[in-house]
């Protein structure tokens, strides 16, 4: 049993789970009425967490009152909360509103109507669109040069490399102070530095984690 749930973090190309998603990606064309209209009112229950955490969102795990497609975003918001941190650590300001930002994705990028969340090149695809230049790749030999070159960063990750049934997971990782900084992901994820790309994705979930892929992105 134990090698079937490694068999796709450990023995699958990166590029083949990549193209998993965009082919589910391509698939979707369903309408979520109702749901815009409920995270816009709902999203006022977490204004005073985010300005607590410096107007990052932080914990996930709160969302279960805003819909991304059929399910919620503490089950499968992670990659449009990685999105909308990255944009607000590059501009400063919340230039796009969360509730926007998740019906964006239920048009274009949402995967399994959000049971499998928001497909990988999908996010690039909107951080071009909202005007942003990206790097990025799926060889892990090429992040810390993206880490290097990037202003903000987002990874895709398993979030065990033995367990596929602990899912996928999605970050943004920020940079200060010659550090990298993960948001996002447990409990006071963000306080702990790691020294480069590689330093992270050896020490992140324990050295548990496997990266799927690193989009670098520079300020306009």
């Amino acid at each position: 049993m134990s090698f079937f749930k490694s068999f796709i973090p450990t023995k699958v190309s990166n590029e083949v789970t990549l193209n998993f998603f965009e082919l589910l990606r391509m698939a979707a064309s369903h309408k979520f009425k109702g749901n815009l209209e409920k995270n816009i009112k709902n999203f006022n229950n977490h204004l005073k967490e985010i300005e607590k955490n410096n107007g990052y969102i932080e914990n996930q795990h709160l969302y279960t009152d805003m819909n991304y497609g059929n399910k919620t975003i503490d089950f499968c918001g992670c990659e449009i909360i990685a999105t909308y941190n990255a944009i607000y650590d590059l501009t400063g300001k919340h230039e796009i509103s969360f509730p926007n930002m998740i019906d964006s994705f239920e048009k274009d990028g949402i995967v399994l109507s959000g049971f499998f969340g928001t497909a990988p090149r999908a996010i690039e695809a909107y951080l071009k669109k909202q005007g942003f230049k990206t790097i990025s790749s799926s060889k892990k030999n090429e992040y810390d040069k993206i880490g290097e070159k990037s202003d903000a960063l987002i990874l895709t990750m398993f979030n065990d490399k033995n367990n596929i049934m602990n899912m996928v997971h999605t970050i943004n990782i920020t940079k200060k102070n010659g550090g990298f900084y993960v948001h996002n992901n447990g409990y006071k994820s963000h306080l702990t530095k790691y020294n480069s790309i590689s330093d992270l994705l050896l020490r992140i979930n324990d050295g548990e984690a496997k990266d799927i892929f690193l989009i670098g992105i520079m300020k306009k």
